[in-house]
Protein backbone atom coordinates (compact mmCIF):
# COMPACT_ATOMS: atom_id res chain seq x y z
CA UNK A 1 0.00 0.00 0.00
CA UNK A 2 1.81 3.29 -1.06
CA UNK A 3 1.17 6.58 1.18
CA UNK A 4 -2.88 8.04 0.84
CA UNK A 5 -4.09 4.56 -0.94
CA UNK A 6 -6.02 1.55 0.42
CA UNK A 7 -7.49 -1.79 -1.17
CA UNK A 8 -10.51 -2.19 0.55
CA UNK A 9 -12.89 -6.03 0.39
CA UNK A 10 -16.57 -5.43 1.04
CA UNK A 11 -18.23 -8.32 2.20
CA UNK A 12 -22.05 -7.55 2.85
CA UNK A 13 -24.84 -10.26 1.29
CA UNK A 14 -26.99 -6.94 0.17
CA UNK A 15 -25.96 -5.37 -3.25
CA UNK A 16 -27.45 -2.21 -2.21
CA UNK A 17 -25.74 -2.19 1.09
CA UNK A 18 -22.18 -2.85 -0.79
CA UNK A 19 -23.27 0.31 -3.31
CA UNK A 20 -23.89 2.59 -0.68
CA UNK A 21 -20.66 1.42 1.29
CA UNK A 22 -18.97 2.24 -2.15
CA UNK A 23 -20.79 5.36 -2.51
CA UNK A 24 -19.23 6.62 0.88
CA UNK A 25 -16.08 5.38 0.89
CA UNK A 26 -15.07 6.76 -2.67
CA UNK A 27 -16.56 10.53 -2.04
CA UNK A 28 -13.99 10.56 1.26
CA UNK A 29 -11.81 8.75 -0.33
CA UNK A 30 -11.77 8.93 -4.00
CA UNK A 31 -7.92 7.39 -4.55
CA UNK A 32 -9.19 4.72 -2.32
CA UNK A 33 -9.75 1.15 -4.99
CA UNK A 34 -12.33 -1.02 -3.97
CA UNK A 35 -10.96 -4.48 -4.96
CA UNK A 36 -13.34 -7.02 -4.63
CA UNK A 37 -17.52 -7.49 -3.37
CA UNK A 38 -18.28 -10.70 -1.79
CA UNK A 39 -21.86 -11.82 -0.25
CA UNK A 40 -20.81 -15.08 1.95
CA UNK A 41 -18.35 -15.69 4.14
CA UNK A 42 -16.36 -18.21 1.55
CA UNK A 43 -15.97 -15.63 -1.15
CA UNK A 44 -14.94 -13.52 1.14
CA UNK A 45 -11.80 -16.08 2.64
CA UNK A 46 -11.04 -16.86 -1.60
CA UNK A 47 -10.98 -13.31 -2.89
CA UNK A 48 -9.06 -12.13 0.55
CA UNK A 49 -6.92 -14.98 -0.04
CA UNK A 50 -6.42 -13.61 -4.09
CA UNK A 51 -6.54 -9.95 -3.87
CA UNK A 52 -4.74 -9.69 -0.29
CA UNK A 53 -6.48 -6.41 0.62
CA UNK A 54 -5.48 -3.61 2.86
CA UNK A 55 -9.20 -3.43 4.41
CA UNK A 56 -12.16 -5.52 4.55
CA UNK A 57 -15.04 -3.99 5.69
CA UNK A 58 -17.30 -6.98 7.00
CA UNK A 59 -20.61 -7.61 7.73
CA UNK A 60 -21.25 -9.86 10.90
CA UNK A 61 -24.22 -11.77 9.82
CA UNK A 62 -23.58 -13.74 6.69
CA UNK A 63 -25.56 -16.59 5.15
CA UNK A 64 -23.17 -19.34 4.89
CA UNK A 65 -21.10 -18.97 8.21
CA UNK A 66 -20.13 -16.22 10.97
CA UNK A 67 -18.58 -13.07 10.02
CA UNK A 68 -16.39 -14.30 13.35
CA UNK A 69 -14.96 -16.89 11.47
CA UNK A 70 -14.26 -15.14 8.10
CA UNK A 71 -12.22 -12.67 9.93
CA UNK A 72 -10.42 -14.77 11.83
CA UNK A 73 -9.36 -16.88 8.54
CA UNK A 74 -9.18 -13.84 6.81
CA UNK A 75 -6.53 -12.26 9.20
CA UNK A 76 -4.83 -15.59 9.68
CA UNK A 77 -3.89 -15.73 6.29
CA UNK A 78 -3.49 -12.36 5.62
CA UNK A 79 -1.86 -11.07 9.05
CA UNK A 80 -1.29 -6.97 7.94
CA UNK A 81 -4.89 -6.78 7.22
CA UNK A 82 -7.26 -4.68 8.63
CA UNK A 83 -10.71 -6.14 9.29
CA UNK A 84 -13.29 -3.58 10.21
CA UNK A 85 -16.76 -5.26 11.13
CA UNK A 86 -20.32 -3.73 11.03
CA UNK A 87 -22.71 -5.43 12.96
CA UNK A 88 -26.63 -4.82 14.05
CA UNK A 89 -25.63 -5.41 17.91
CA UNK A 90 -23.44 -3.69 20.39
CA UNK A 91 -23.06 -6.40 23.07
CA UNK A 92 -19.80 -6.63 25.06
CA UNK A 93 -19.64 -10.57 24.44
CA UNK A 94 -19.07 -10.02 20.63
CA UNK A 95 -17.00 -6.66 21.00
CA UNK A 96 -14.60 -8.65 23.50
CA UNK A 97 -14.40 -11.97 20.83
CA UNK A 98 -14.00 -9.49 17.91
CA UNK A 99 -11.18 -7.77 19.82
CA UNK A 100 -9.76 -11.76 20.72
CA UNK A 101 -9.80 -12.69 17.04
CA UNK A 102 -7.53 -9.51 15.89
CA UNK A 103 -10.81 -7.23 14.18
CA UNK A 104 -9.49 -3.98 14.03
CA UNK A 105 -12.53 -2.01 13.80
CA UNK A 106 -15.80 -2.47 15.10
CA UNK A 107 -19.02 0.06 13.80
CA UNK A 108 -22.81 -0.32 14.44
CA UNK A 109 -24.61 -0.40 11.10
CA UNK A 110 -26.35 2.81 12.05
CA UNK A 111 -23.46 4.86 12.55
CA UNK A 112 -21.68 3.80 9.17
CA UNK A 113 -22.64 6.47 6.89
CA UNK A 114 -20.74 9.50 8.70
CA UNK A 115 -18.42 6.82 10.79
CA UNK A 116 -17.47 4.54 7.99
CA UNK A 117 -14.38 7.01 6.27
CA UNK A 118 -13.13 7.96 9.66
CA UNK A 119 -13.12 4.17 11.05
CA UNK A 120 -11.05 3.54 7.88
CA UNK A 121 -8.56 5.74 8.21
CA UNK A 122 -7.95 5.35 12.09
CA UNK A 123 -7.43 1.46 11.00
CA UNK A 124 -5.49 2.69 8.14
CA UNK A 125 -3.02 4.58 10.71
CA UNK A 126 -2.45 1.49 12.87
CA UNK A 127 -5.39 2.48 15.55
CA UNK A 128 -8.20 0.50 16.58
CA UNK A 129 -11.71 2.22 16.26
CA UNK A 130 -14.52 0.56 18.30
CA UNK A 131 -17.36 2.95 17.94
CA UNK A 132 -18.89 4.47 20.76
CA UNK A 133 -22.23 3.78 22.04
CA UNK A 134 -23.49 7.13 22.43
CA UNK A 135 -25.22 7.21 18.78
CA UNK A 136 -26.38 3.24 19.55
CA UNK A 137 -28.72 2.23 21.94
CA UNK A 138 -30.43 -1.02 21.35
CA UNK A 139 -32.92 -2.90 23.22
CA UNK A 140 -31.85 -3.37 27.10
CA UNK A 141 -31.93 -7.68 25.86
CA UNK A 142 -29.19 -6.75 23.35
CA UNK A 143 -26.89 -4.68 25.55
CA UNK A 144 -26.92 -7.30 28.25
CA UNK A 145 -23.59 -9.02 29.03
CA UNK A 146 -25.30 -12.52 28.69
CA UNK A 147 -26.59 -11.75 25.06
CA UNK A 148 -24.81 -13.04 22.34
CA UNK A 149 -26.62 -13.71 19.13
CA UNK A 150 -27.46 -16.87 17.25
CA UNK A 151 -24.72 -16.45 14.61
CA UNK A 152 -22.02 -17.05 17.32
CA UNK A 153 -23.63 -19.76 18.96
CA UNK A 154 -24.45 -21.88 16.17
CA UNK A 155 -22.34 -23.72 13.30
CA UNK A 156 -22.86 -22.79 9.39
CA UNK A 157 -25.16 -26.10 8.94
CA UNK A 158 -27.07 -24.71 11.87
CA UNK A 159 -28.13 -21.82 10.91
CA UNK A 160 -28.99 -22.98 7.34
CA UNK A 161 -31.20 -25.70 9.06
CA UNK A 162 -32.71 -22.94 11.55
CA UNK A 163 -34.03 -20.88 8.38
CA UNK A 164 -35.37 -23.13 7.28
CA UNK A 165 -37.21 -24.06 10.55
CA UNK A 166 -38.30 -21.19 10.65
CA UNK A 167 -40.41 -20.79 7.47
CA UNK A 168 -42.48 -23.09 8.84
CA UNK A 169 -40.45 -26.61 7.03
CA UNK A 170 -40.41 -29.19 9.16
CA UNK A 171 -37.85 -31.89 9.49
CA UNK A 172 -38.51 -34.00 6.19
CA UNK A 173 -38.75 -31.15 3.74
CA UNK A 174 -35.45 -29.49 5.76
CA UNK A 175 -33.76 -32.55 5.25
CA UNK A 176 -34.81 -32.80 1.71
CA UNK A 177 -33.60 -29.45 1.13
CA UNK A 178 -30.42 -29.90 2.53
CA UNK A 179 -29.83 -33.27 1.19
CA UNK A 180 -29.51 -34.86 5.02
CA UNK A 181 -31.33 -37.52 6.34
CA UNK A 182 -33.99 -37.12 8.67
CA UNK A 183 -32.30 -38.10 11.63
CA UNK A 184 -29.72 -35.59 11.53
CA UNK A 185 -31.81 -32.99 10.66
CA UNK A 186 -33.88 -34.13 14.41
CA UNK A 187 -29.86 -33.65 15.94
CA UNK A 188 -29.76 -29.75 14.60
CA UNK A 189 -32.87 -29.05 15.66
CA UNK A 190 -32.29 -30.19 19.13
CA UNK A 191 -29.03 -28.76 19.13
CA UNK A 192 -30.18 -25.56 17.79
CA UNK A 193 -33.36 -25.19 21.17
CA UNK A 194 -30.16 -26.05 23.29
CA UNK A 195 -27.59 -23.34 22.21
CA UNK A 196 -30.29 -20.48 21.57
CA UNK A 197 -32.06 -22.03 25.18
CA UNK A 198 -35.25 -21.97 23.56
CA UNK A 199 -38.40 -24.29 24.27
CA UNK A 200 -40.45 -24.10 21.15
CA UNK A 201 -40.10 -23.40 17.28
CA UNK A 202 -42.24 -19.94 18.13
CA UNK A 203 -39.23 -19.15 20.33
CA UNK A 204 -36.40 -20.03 17.34
CA UNK A 205 -38.88 -18.11 15.19
CA UNK A 206 -38.30 -14.84 17.19
CA UNK A 207 -34.84 -15.22 17.50
CA UNK A 208 -34.03 -15.56 13.90
CA UNK A 209 -35.91 -12.41 13.82
CA UNK A 210 -34.26 -10.02 16.38
CA UNK A 211 -30.56 -11.49 15.05
CA UNK A 212 -31.34 -11.17 11.14
CA UNK A 213 -30.93 -15.19 10.64
CA UNK A 214 -33.31 -14.32 8.45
Amino acid sequence: MTRGTARILLVDDHELVRRGLISVLKKGHPEWEIVGEASSGAAAVELGDLLKPDVAILDLALPDMSGLDVAERLISAIPEIKVLVLTMHAAEPILRRLQKAGVKAYLAKNESPHMLVPAVERILAGEPFFASTDTYRPPADLSSAEYVPAQFLLTARELDVMRLLVQNRGNKQVATDLGLSVRTVEQHHASILAKLKADSLGDMVKIAIRDHVI
